[in-house]
């Protein structure tokens, strides 16, 4: 791949890793082109949550995301049947004390505007030539990744539906997980606005009043299959590289898809002459958190009985510290 100013690499996808790759890698003096299929940057208006872990590597390349964004003091479990607190892990000025970044919720579009705003040589409506060097930061549906390797899509078993709710009065300034049988819901403000995000069913009979209150309010909710892909045996092959969804898809249970996207990208221009080498560095990282996010997706769902105290157990002796292994 190369690696000099003079040579010029493809970047494929104008998402969150694309557009952070591309940022990264004018910082290292690598020139690059950035090519994505859809007409123009997503107006997506639902929020994601950027833990420290991929605060720091975004304030490293120099963007300032707090004007538009909101910071949680902490993230609440709670039961579903009458929002029974579970466990509570601080976030907020806890989180930037111990891990030096903030923990942050925002609009997906927000944060996309932002990259752009520092590198905005995004061709839209067009797709990569395989001839070139490419990185592929072009997502589950990677057709670079299709290049490489052929595999299926390999449905998680849920789908996640997602709204956008006007400021709701009284909602805490945390992030807040219901979990529940067959669902959970997570709540979040951004701001101008509450994310709102139900995985597995909308059909909440019984679950606490304020629960349902808020899904209702949201009307219908689009709803979004989860995919993820069975393990590449290599991400890179004839020197094209692929990176964060397009290397190791994970469904949205601990909210690191985009981070693990952003560390990927941060670290890729000093590899570029040995992908490799940046395999070997990314890979058992982002098997693990992979591997806990899928977990996630089991332990959430837990109907009453002895798993699930079990569960809450370990959800209620759960401090930050335990993150460190993944906000570090």
């Amino acid at each position: 791949m190369p690696s000099s100013t003079t040579d010029r690499l493809t970047v494929a996808g104008a998402g969150v890793g694309g557009l952070t790759a591309a940022v990264s890698l004018a910082a290292h003096g690598v020139a690059c082109t950035v090519v994505e299929r859809a007409p123009a940057l997503s107006a997506s208006g639902y929020g994601i949550q950027l833990p420290p872990n991929a605060t720091r590597v975004l304030s490293a390349l120099g963007l300032a995301l707090e004007a538009f964004s909101s910071r949680p003091v902490a993230r609440e479990i709670r039961r579903w049947s009458d929002g029974a607190l579970l466990g509570r892990v601080p976030l907020g000025d806890a989180v930037v004390e111990r891990y030096g970044a903030p923990y942050l919720t925002l609009r997906r579009a927000d944060l996309l505007l932002a990259l752009y705003n520092r590198f905005p040589g995004v061709h839209f409506g067009r797709s990569w030539n395989s001839d070139a060097p490419v990185i592929g930061a072009d997502g589950l549906h990677s057709a670079v990744r299709g290049s490489l390797f052929a595999d299926p899509l390999v449905p998680v078993g849920h789908t996640a539906y997602r709204a956008v709710l006007p400021p709701v009065t009284g909602f805490p300034p945390v992030v807040t997980v219901w979990l529940g049988p067959g669902a959970h819901v997570v709540a979040y403000p951004i701001p101008g606005g509450l994310n709102l995000v139900v995985v597995g069913h909308t059909s909440l009979d019984g679950w606490h009043a304020p629960v349902r209150d808020l899904v209702r309010a949201a009307g219908p909710m689009r709803g979004f299959a989860l995919y993820t892909r069975p393990p590449l045996p290599a991400w890179h092959r004839d020197g094209a590289v692929v990176i964060g969804d397009a290397a190791h898809p994970m469904p949205p249970f601990l909210a690191q898809g985009a981070a693990q996207a952003i560390e990927d990208a941060f670290a890729l221009p000093g590899f570029l002459s040995d992908l490799a080498a940046f395999e070997a560095l990314r890979r058992p990282r982002t098997d693990r958190v992979t591997a806990a996010s899928l977990a996630g997706g089991e332990e959430y769902h837990l109907p009453d009985g002895l798993l699930q105290q079990r569960r809450d157990e370990r959800i209620a002796a759960a401090e930050l510290p335990g993150q460190d292994w993944l906000f570090t």
